[in-house]
């Protein structure tokens, strides 16, 4: 009998989470062309600015070249303030400059010398040339940064009411725009109230959801209030909605993906999850956000935290098969004992039963010793992100916000650390298959063969590439991202290899993963 149609709806449709997550994943395949509009867009600004005729035009100019780049670079961002300041021609134009380096400082979360600068201006000049609300907003993020990352500052001060205090003063002034009443419903979600706030905010989508930032930003707030509610479910989805109004608008510096990379952390959604936190880092890096780098280092918590998980189930996993072996050779001893006079038998299961001991023995010692290892360069990397979490810290305190960029820009050591992981893997994969070098080298011909000893010391690149075939990864660009090598070089070795084997070289690499 068919089933009825609402039963086969209900079986194939997907569900919200799953329709925004699959929305996003079809936004990050299109993320460069997003970007190639964005520079496309800013061309035009560029040439606006190299034809202005004058000083205030060029500031001017300067100022929309500045706030579309805020959110894509910061170096440029703070290129485009500089040329603000050279060009400011009236005392406004000098004021909304340093108004916009604030804004700089505190999007690269330099609050203290945010705070020096917002208490350096002269508030009556500030309110002769129609500047208030912009103070009172700098402010605003000013204090909002401070109360959510209080280690920033040491200066002992009452910071949540300085911040409801910048709040009610802007509310005072504007409780019409779109900036008013975010600041309203944030003011209405800190005391408690989420069912306004919310309601605020999704009235924000109904009048402005044509601006994109404007868009994202109500999203973003939406996803932080159900996550204050326990809403997961809905969190995600408003999580997602917003990342896909960041890659559309080309934005590099927001946290919705990384946020919603870690909320899937956390439901084991492993694969999902690693695509989008490293989408996350590549805009993050790409951008010059290195403020948001050390943000981010949570991540490396929640993700080390899941790996333990996986490991502790399968360690119960093991336990429990340790117990069923057990209790089968305690089985199989009290039938030897009834059928000891069958004296054929004896040798066969006592030597069955050595063989599975000896078996066991060997995986939990693999086993032990991979996890053991794995620990190891775990918490290596968790003391190297705290020492550099510290050493960045103190040197944006002494030096400024300049000197952390220049310090991240110089090249990287990690290569050091895929050394270290590369070593772990050929001796644990020796571990596991002891003769794979020998067997390896029978299957080629002999001027190509591998120097068994050295190998044993360390993996060559064709070993590792067969060796990654072993474990099932078929396809080259797989191999190349786990190794960390260059997709031509893969194609080469394995043609190399495939053209000096003895067999077949369509039957070689399905040889290779026979290997016992």
């Amino acid at each position: 009998m068919a089933l009825p149609a609402f039963i086969l709806l209900s079986l194939f449709s997907l569900s919200p989470v799953e329709s925004a997550l699959r929305e996003l994943d079809r936004e990050i395949e299109k993320r460069d062309e997003y970007v190639q509009r964005f520079e496309a867009s800013n061309d035009n600004l560029r040439a606006d600015f190299s034809l202005a005729g004058s000083d205030s035009l060029r500031w001017e100019a300067a100022k929309r070249l500045f706030d579309s780049y805020i959110h894509f670079s910061a170096d440029s961002a703070a290129r485009y303030v500089t040329v603000m300041e050279r060009y400011a021609s009236c005392g406004r134009q000098s004021l909304q400059t340093d108004l916009e380096k604030i804004r700089l400082l505190v999007w690269s979360h330099n609050e203290s010398r945010a705070l020096e600068y917002l208490r350096s201006l002269d508030r009556e000049a500030v309110d002769r040339c129609g500047l208030r609300r912009n103070y009172l907003l700098r402010a605003i993020d000013i204090y909002r940064n401070i109360t959510r990352y209080p280690g920033y500052l040491d200066e002992p001060m009452n910071y949540p009411d300085s911040l409801e205090s910048y709040r009610l003063a802007y509310m005072a002034l504007d409780g019409e725009s779109y900036e008013g009443r975010k600041i309203m419903a944030q003011y209405l979600r800190d005391e408690g109230r989420y069912d306004e706030a919310t309601g605020i905010f999704l009235d924000c989508l109904e009048r402005y959801g044509d601006d994109l930032q404007i868009r994202l930003s109500a999203l973003y707030n939406l996803a932080g209030i159900c996550g204050l509610q326990g809403k997961r479910d809905e969190r995600k989805i408003y999580l997602a909605r917003s990342a896909v109004c960041d890659i559309k608008v080309a934005n590099m510096d927001w946290l919705s993906m990384y946020e919603l990379a870690l909320e899937l952390f956390r439901d084991a959604d492993m694969k999902r999850a690693d695509r989008y936190i490293k989408c996350h880092f590549d805009d993050v890096y790409s951008g010059g956000f290195t403020a948001k780098i050390v943000q981010s280092s949570v991540a490396l918590n929640d993700i080390v935290n899941t790996a333990l998980k996986v490991e502790r189930s399968r360690r119960n996993i093991l336990s429990f098969s340790l117990v069923l072996v057990t209790l089968f050779s305690l089985l199989i001893f009290y039938m030897w004992r009834v059928a000891r006079r069958r004296g054929r038998m004896l040798n066969t299961v006592n030597h069955e039963l050595q063989n599975v001991n000896k078996a066991l023995e060997d995986a939990n010692a693999i086993k032990d010793g991979y996890v053991f290892r794995y620990m190891d360069l775990s918490v290596k990397y968790l003391d190297k992100i705290g020492e550099q979490r510290s050493d960045l810290r103190k040197l944006a305190k002494t030096d400024g916000v300049e000197a952390v960029m220049h310090e991240l820009r110089q090249p990287a050591e990690q290569y050091a650390d895929y050394k270290d992981f590369y070593a772990v893997f050929d001796q644990t994969f020796l571990g596991i298959f002891p003769g794979f070098i020998e067997q390896v080298n029978a299957l080629l011909i002999p001027d190509v063969r591998f120097d068994v000893s050295e190998a044993r010391k360390s993996f060559p690149t064709e070993l590792r590439i067969l060796a990654a075939i072993k474990l099932g990864m078929d396809d080259s660009p797989r191999i190349a991202s786990f190794l960390k090598c260059s997709l031509s070089t893969v194609y080469t070795y394995r043609a190399k290899l495939r053209n000096r084997c003895l067999c077949p070289k369509e039957e070689f690499e399905n040889r290779i993963k026979l290997i016992k």
